[in-house]
């Protein structure tokens, strides 16, 4: 087990994924043989001699991790919170009103593992088929592993709302370092009408900022991929989208393959595999691989992502 200073690094071991340690840095696997940097919140920049040990070392096919805004890197951002005055005030009018609905009709409390092991199942697979695309998370066996790992990781929470005595949504997450770090969310599809999602990121982010009004929170790092309609409700929802950089970087041999991948290739791909995780995520990297530069975005470039 590795240090257990670190619940996030705790959590990520025991739900399987290889977690490495380097001078700037954690890092874990979230796919075979790519790295990516936690906490998200904390901006680095590795060296060249890092980073050529970390792939030396661990036979790596690609590492990923946020930069500030004047390095080499794609633009991206970083969705926090960091004001504990945070109320409905701090919604859009539409948000507004759909929390409010909600407010009405759900219920919002802290869940144990062992009810989430047994109940959330059905949300993940709810999730996955409204994105159109295969998950880990509808796999029985990990989604055991999953919650055994947050029942034993201390830091590691669950909270759930609730709609007449049903799992309307759930969400995951672990106190690190002064930061609420959110992990995984799913809802029910049968019960989205009924605004529990609203009610999730509205009475989570009011009452961690009730108890701990000197910590922040961390909602994650933007998506590699396009998801344009969840960007609208977080920032509806009072979210910071604090303008950052991402930086990917590939193996040599990945990158002689990948530079000579033409743009239909990957659109060609992405159509034959619309559902695989690991092809979505290959060719959303490939993109933003090519598109990293040391330039500074403007403050309106910076605004349409």
């Amino acid at each position: 087990m590795t240090d257990l200073s670190n619940p996030m690094a705790e959590f990520f071991e025991r739900i399987g994924q290889r977690t490495i340690r380097s001078e700037s840095s954690w890092w874990h696997e979230v796919q075979s043989q790519v790295l990516l940097s936690f906490p998200y919140y904390k901006l680095i920049e590795p060296s060249r001699e890092e980073i050529d040990e970390l792939f030396g070392k661990y036979k790596l096919r690609a590492i990923r991790y946020p930069t500030p805004l004047n390095a080499f890197g794609f633009p991206s951002n970083l969705e926090v919170n960091m004001d504990p005055n945070y109320d409905l005030s701090y919604l859009e009018r539409e948000a507004r009103r759909q929390t409010r609905r909600g407010l009405e009709s759900c219920t919002f409390e802290q869940i144990d593992f062992d009810y989430l092991a047994e109940h959330g199942l059905p949300l993940n697979r709810d999730t996955a088929q409204r994105q159109g695309r295969n998950t880990i998370y509808t796999n029985p066996e990990f989604w055991k592993r999953y919650c055994q790992a947050g029942k034993e990781t201390p830091g590691v929470t669950a909270w759930g709302v609730f709609v007449e005595g049903q799992l309307g949504t759930y969400l995951v997450a672990v106190e690190f370092e002064g930061w609420w770090n959110w992990l995984l969310t799913h809802s029910s599809t049968a019960l989205l009408k009924k605004r529990p999602s609203n009610v999730l990121f509205y009475e989570a982010t009011r009452r961690f900022f009730e108890k701990n009004p000197d910590k922040k929170i961390c909602y994650g790092l933007s998506s590699l991929e396009s998801v344009a309609p969840l960007d609208h409700f977080k920032l509806n929802m009072g979210v910071t989208m604090q303008p950052i950089k991402q930086r990917i970087v590939f193996s040599k041999k990945i990158r002689c393959l990948f530079s000579l991948a033409p743009e239909p290739c990957l659109e060609a791909l992405n159509r034959l595999f619309p559902r695989s995780y690991t092809v979505r995520k290959a060719s959303a990297m490939i993109r933003h691989w090519r598109e990293q530069t040391s330039e500074v975005p403007s403050s309106e470039e910076q605004k349409t992502r």
